[in-house]
This record gives C-alpha cells, sequence and structure tokens, in this order.
C-alpha cells in the first residue's frame, strides 16, 4: 500500500543520499541527515535494484526484525501471549501504521533501538558477551536517527543498576571498540566531503538561536506529546475515544496494583538516616527535573531521570523485575524528554516512546491479570483472556485503517474529498496525506520524463523546484534547494536572483517571468522568459538562517546571495572559505549565524573587505548560543560582545521610531550587545534603553553596519513594516 502512496519529502532526501553512498550521486546530498538506512539502500541500488521500492523494503525488513525483537524483550517479562499482545499492540499503533514503508528513520531506528535494549539486558543478565552485539546495535541505532543516541543513557544506568560492571569490562570494551569500527565509515565519508569527520556532532552540539515559532510544526508546549497522545495510539472514528480510554484504564490501573504491592511488599525502614537522605534526594531529583524540563537542556533533564531512577532501583533492590521496568522506565522518559523540549513536534517523533508504552500496557494488563485471578488447574485463564482481548482490539484497529486507505486509493470521489478536508492538528498525517501524496509523486514523475524528452541539454540549465529532493532523485541532477516561500513576488524574485531556466512546482503561478510551458495535474513546469529577468543590486549572505527571510525584510529590492554548499560547512557558513575577490565582488555582505576556520583569518579578511569600500552588515545574534562558533563574552573585530535581554517595551531614540514589543512566545527576547574595543566607535543610529540596536562603524572606504539584538528577525516575526524600511534605509538600498 505504501509503495502504491509513493515517496514523501524526505524520502526522496534519503534516496537521493544513497545514490551518493552507491557511488551514483549527482553531488547533492544532505549530509545533516542520518546515514544507516539511506547506506543499506545504497547497498540494493549497488545491486542493480536502483528503485524508489528499496527504501521501503529495507526499513519493512528493519521494522519486521524490530517487531522480533520486541516479541523477545517482551518474554523476558511476561508470558508468550502477553507479549504477543505487547507486539501486536505496537504495530496497530496509528502513527506506526502511517510512517510505516514510507522509508523515513524514524520507525527503523526505533527497531535497532529495540535490539540495543534486549541484546544490553542479556549481557548483564546472561552472558557479557551479549556486549559485542549491544553496543554496535546501539551505534547502528544512533546512525540510523541521531536522537537515538540518548538510549546510552538508559543502557549506562542499566548496567550499573546490574552490579557487575567492573567483572564485564573487557566485554564491554570490546563491545565499545566494534561498535566504533561501525562508525568509522561513516566518519572517514564526512572528512572526505566536508573537511571535518566530526562536523555533524558539532552542528548537532551547536544550539540553533534562531526561533522556529514560525514554523508550521512549531510548539513550545513541552507537554505537547501527552495531551496529543490519543492521536498517536488509537485510530481515528467512532473508536477512538474508547480504545484509548481503554489504554489508559490499562495503564493507570496498572501502575496503581504495581506501585500498591511495591510498596507492601517492600516496606522501607523510614528510621533509617540513610533510607531518608536517599528519599530526599529523589524529592530533590524530582523538583530538579520539574524546574529544568522545558527550560534548560535535555542533558540536565535526562540526568535527573538517570539519577531518580537509580536510586529507586536502590531502595527497593531485591524486588522481582524491577530493574527491567525502571530500564524502560528511563528509556521512555529519555527520549520524551528529548523530544518534548525539541521545537519541532510531529506525530513521527513519538514513535521512539512507543516500545516502551507497550511494555508498560502489558505490565498493566499483568498487574491486573494477578488481582482478577480466574484459575484453571495450575493455570490463570485472565493473564491469557486480556492479552487477547487486546490483540482483538489491535487487530481490528489495524484492519479499520488499512481497510479504510485502500479505499481511500482505490475510490475517486473518496480520494478528492480527502484531498479538500481542512486537518486541524497539521503536525498529525493523515488519510489526507497519504492519499493526496499519490498524486503529487506521479505528476512529478511525468513532469521531469517530460523535460528529459523535450530538452536533450537538461543537465546544462539550472532547474529548480518546490519538490527539489523528488526532482533531483527523477532527473539525476544537481539541484540547489528552493526556499519555502508564500507570495508568488518571493518565488519570482528568487528564480531570477539565480538566473533560473526551468521552475518545476506544484504551486499554480501567474508571472510574465516564469510563463507555464507545461501543466502535469499537481506539478507545473514553468520556462524563463529573459527579457523580462529584473536587474537589481546583488548582495552576499554567509551564514545560517537569515536566507528563509532577509528577502522580504528588505523588500525584495535586492538579490542575497546565498551559495548553499553542504548546508552544513563550506561557502555557505563560512567567512574564511571566500578569497577577498569573491567578497570584493559584492557591494553588500551579509552577517548572521556565521562559522569560520580561524577566526583571526576570518576577521582579516573581513577587514579588508571594508577598507576596500564594501559595506558589511552583521548580527552576532546567531552566534549566542551552543558549543562551538559561540561569540557571547567575546570579541569579534575589535568589538566586545554579550548576549542581553530587552525589556518588552525599551525606550527607543529616536523618538520617531516605532517598533514592536521585544518578546517571543511570551518569552523575555535576547540578542547580541555591542560595546568598541579600539578607538573607532560605534556610531549608534537606533538605541533601545541606550543600547545600540543599530549602528554604523566607518572603516577605510567602506563600513560596517551593527545590527543588535537579532532585530532582522524581530522586524519578519513580528511583521513590522517600518523596522523592516527602517532596515533598508540604514543599509541604502
Amino acid at each position: 500500500m505504501q509503495i502504491t502512496i509513493g515517496p514523501f519529502w524526505d524520502t526522496y532526501s534519503f534516496l537521493d543520499n544513497a545514490l551518493e553512498y552507491a557511488g551514483m550521486g549527482t553531488g547533492y546530498i544532505e549530509l545533516d541527515r542520518s546515514p544507516f538506512l539511506p547506506f543499506l539502500t545504497s547497498i540494493l541500488f549497488r545491486m542493480g535494484f536502483v528503485s524508489e521500492m528499496a527504501i521501503s523494503i529495507v526499513e519493512g525488513l528493519i521494522f519486521i526484525f524490530g517487531t522480533i525483537g520486541l516479541y523477545l524483550l517482551l518474554k523476558l517479562r511476561f508470558n508468550p501471549v502477553e507479549s504477543l499482545a505487547g507486539s501486536t499492540i505496537y504495530i496497530s499503533f496509528p502513527v506506526i501504521l502511517v510512517w510505516l514503508g514510507i522509508g523515513y528513520l524514524d520507525i527503523a531506528a526505533v527497531a535497532l533501538s529495540i535490539w540495543a535494549v534486549y541484546l544490553t539486558i542479556l549481557a548483564v543478565k546472561k552472558n557479557p558477551k551479549y556486549f559485542y552485539l549491544a553496543f554496535p546495535m546501539a551505534m547502528m541505532a544512533f546512525l540510523t536517527r541521531f536522537t537515538a543516541g540518548f538510549l546510552l543513557f538508559p543502557i549506562i544506568l542499566y548496567i550499573l543498576i546490574g552490579g557487575n560492571y567492573l567483572r564485564n569490562l573487557k566485554e564491554m570494551i570490546m563491545g565499545v571498540i566494534l561498535s566504533i569500527l561501525i562508525i568509522i565509515p561513516y566518519l572517514a565519508f564526512m572528512y572526505q566531503k566536508a573537511g571535518d569527520p566530526f562536523i555533524i556532532f558539532s552542528s548537532l552540539l551547536s544550539i540553533q538561536s534562531e526561533s522556529q515559532s514560525g514554523l508550521i510544526a512549531f510548539s513550545a508546549d513541552p507537554l505537547y506529546y501527552l495531551k496529543t497522545m490519543d492521536l498517536f495510539i488509537s485510530i481515528p472514528g467512532s473508536l477512538h475515544n474508547w480504545i484509548y480510554y481503554l489504554f489508559i484504564l490499562v495503564l493507570v490501573l496498572g501502575v496503581i496494583i504495581y506501585l500498591y504491592k511495591l510498596f507492601k511488599n517492600h516496606q522501607l525502614d523510614w528510621k533509617s538516616p540513610l533510607i531518608r537522605f536517599k528519599i530526599f534526594l529523589m524529592v530533590f531529583f524530582v523538583i530538579i527535573f520539574l524546574f529544568t524540563f522545558g527550560k534548560v537542556g535535555n542533558m540536565a533533564s535526562i540526568g535527573m531521570v538517570v539519577l531518580f531512577c537509580y536510586l529507586a532501583h536502590d531502595l527497593w533492590r531485591g524486588r522481582v523485575n524491577l530493574d527491567l521496568d525502571i530500564f524502560i522506565f528511563s528509556w521512555f522518559l529519555t527520549q520524551f524528554v528529548v523530544h518534548a523540549q525539541f521545537g519541532l513536534k510531529v506525530d513521527r517523533y513519538f514513535v521512539t516512546m512507543l516500545p516502551a508504552l507497550a511494555y508498560f500496557l502489558i505490565l498493566g494488563i499483568h498487574e491486573i491479570s494477578g488481582k482478577i485471578r480466574f484459575n484453571f488447574r495450575r493455570y490463570n485463564l485472565t493473564s491469557y483472556i486480556l492479552p487477547l482481548l487486546l490483540i482483538m482490539v489491535a487487530l481490528s484497529s489495524t484492519a479499520t485503517y488499512l481497510t479504510y486507505i485502500g479505499h481511500s486509493l482505490e475510490d475517486e470521489e473518496r480520494h478528492m474529498a480527502l484531498l479538500s478536508e481542512k486537518d486541524e492538528t497539521p503536525f498529525i498525517a493523515n488519510a489526507t496525506d497519504l492519499v493526496g501524496n499519490i498524486y503529487i509523486v506521479g505528476s512529478l514523475n511525468q513532469a521531469t520524463q517530460w523535460l528529459q524528452q523535450n530538452d536533450p541539454d537538461y543537465r546544462t540549465r539550472k532547474i529548480r523546484s518546490n519538490i527539489w529532493p523528488g526532482a533531483v532523485w527523477y532527473l539525476r541532477m544537481y539541484m540547489d534547494p528552493q526556499p519555502t516561500v508564500n507570495t508568488t513576488n518571493l518565488t519570482v524574485h528568487e528564480l531570477q536572483k539565480y538566473n533560473i531556466d526551468y521552475y518545476i512546482s506544484s504551486e499554480t503561478l501567474n508571472i510574465d517571468a516564469y510563463p507555464n510551458l507545461k501543466n502535469f495535474e499537481q506539478v507545473n513546469i514553468y520556462k524563463k522568459d529573459p527579457s523580462k529577468i529584473e536587474n537589481k543590486t546583488r548582495m552576499l549572505y554567509i551564514g545560517k538562517n537569515w536566507q528563509n527571510y532577509i528577502d522580504q525584510v528588505l523588500g525584495l529590492k535586492a538579490y542575497v546571495i546565498y551559495e548553499k554548499g553542504q548546508n552544513i560547512l563550506g561557502k555557505s557558513t563560512e567567512i574564511d572559505s571566500h578569497s577577498l575577490e569573491e567578497l570584493q565582488q559584492y557591494p553588500y555582505l551579509l552577517l548572521y549565524n556565521f562559522k569560520w576556520r580561524d577566526q583571526e583569518k576570518a576577521e582579516e579578511l573581513l577587514t579588508k573587505y571594508v577598507e576596500s569600500g564594501g559595506t558589511l552588515v552583521i548580527d552576532v545574534s546567531g552566534n549566542m548560543e551552543g558549543t562551538f562558533y559561540s561569540l557571547d563574552n567575546s570579541e569579534f573585530l575589535h568589538t566586545l560582545i554579550t548576549r542581553k535581554s530587552l525589556p518588552v517595551n525599551p525606550k527607543v531614540e529616536p523618538e520617531s521610531v516605532k517598533l514592536s514589543p521585544f518578546q517571543d512566545d511570551g518569552q523575555p527576547w535576547y540578542g547580541a550587545d555591542y560595546q568598541s574595543a579600539g578607538d573607532n566607535k560605534i556610531e549608534p543610529l537606533v538605541t533601545a534603553n541606550g543600547r545600540t540596536l543599530i549602528g554604523v562603524q566607518k572603516i577605510g572606504k567602506g563600513r560596517i553596519i551593527w545590527i543588535g539584538y537579532n532585530f532582522v528577525w524581530h522586524a519578519f516575526h513580528t511583521d513590522n513594516k517600518d523596522e523592516m524600511r527602517l532596515i533598508q534605509e540604514i543599509i541604502g538600498i
């Protein structure tokens, strides 16, 4: 069914990367994507099976492998029927059914994580030689989806509470060595492509200071996944609430019975000072967790989870299977914390929590069965009847979902009705997304085939597409990404900026410079009319984030060139990847959230550019956070830079300038504050509470325009046209 529906956006990106890994690349590769699933797909490519079906097959096989692993994991704790019920519930969750076979990373990473957890348990409980498999499996999960690497913390916790880590040190070291051997080819590949094998890790550790609140899937609510959990675990329709409340009832009753038995059968010696101290520490860790959750980084919250779980096991040590329950609990909480604190919230991220959720559902059934016993000979029939009922619920909901999607694909009227539906939860993939995708895939395939047949020299043309990963896959040629914009004027501006010959788009446009050449239902091909191309001032932008909105802030009065490169390292973000001659081709140079190879050389290059007559527009607000390239409490271009906040409504000079309030989603507004370190002072042009919001510094024949407090983003974020005009006037366009 999924192969019929066709690839989605990220699937094409992974297919493009798989071509590169197979030695069939177009030059287009997204280096910030996790490599393992595309690498496995590339093996099929090398065997001659170069098809988008390949990644669906690979992901499907990994999913089956993971589900078998989940059954074996559950069997360590429950009887075979309960374990089967847990595995069946897992594969029936709607969020699994929606994303299975699409060729995304989430389900595959979870499958490998399940095996890493299972093998770790075997290594601690049965034979330490299982570490030879457990650690490499965890590494493969990490390379399948980088956030799976946080599984390391529950694994360390379980090894510590197992108590035999010193005796098993040799096997653990060997497991670590084997896992390092797995990542070495990837590091070598990154060194070849980016010149730095660890660039992706530094990129992950470098916090994006840019607000993500403008993105459709943004949610600042750290409890988002709890509040919308019903959408992920219960199919839509008349049975939705019944199934969801059944699951919640099982979980709640199971927890109550579990805790009751824990406190009843393993009573604590409250008179012991050591016991009271440990309980005090547990309460303290919970308070710190609540304080840090959603406010500080992931590591603080995860650290509190690990410490709390370790103490809980220590207090109730000796209870059968407590170590296993705590291991799975910490696994769930770790993934919950990671994704709850990430700004973007989409349904498939919840997949990472589903194995643990299935485990605790079956734990609930197990505990309830123990209280509602119906014995026959020496068997408690309840422990078989209740899991069988859960299996029936899982199978019926799966059948309902698949039948609905299948009919929607076959029924044209229902297909079109779905396409016209308004989805009130845009972060949740649903039938509309699935059945609508089949038209996009078919139209894009037809459009690219037509272009290949009607322009034999298409590879020499400059081609863009708003579905560029798919266009790269079908045309087998390099293509720069097309920024996502919401107006026709912005689209035309972008195409004219780079003198694009063909634009393949799912949008319907009516523009003189790019008349419609050919229509294919959901996709159109537009061709450049050279006589209608406008001539504008050209600026060069080095960094990341501004390229998404700087043109709008500048009122489309200039062409801001962004040399995308690999989008991690290189000319798109690094100052000193350019020569002075390259910079001098542009009268304006823009810097925001930038990088460098050698900071001193980068500053020298910028100084020479300005002295020769160039105008440098810089806001260091994008370099205020992160492990790398941070300039907070630092000096850059003989200017002292610190991260500071502004009050919501500061006093602005001159008074004629009207600014929007300085806050972001109700939180304080932060940015870069400047103080000249040398004799050449920054002349403030606009101040807020006496601090430089925009200032100018003349050097040689040119000038530096210092923009503070993330003011360009502020103008765009608040859609304040007066702020935009102010920036345009000061820059001089």
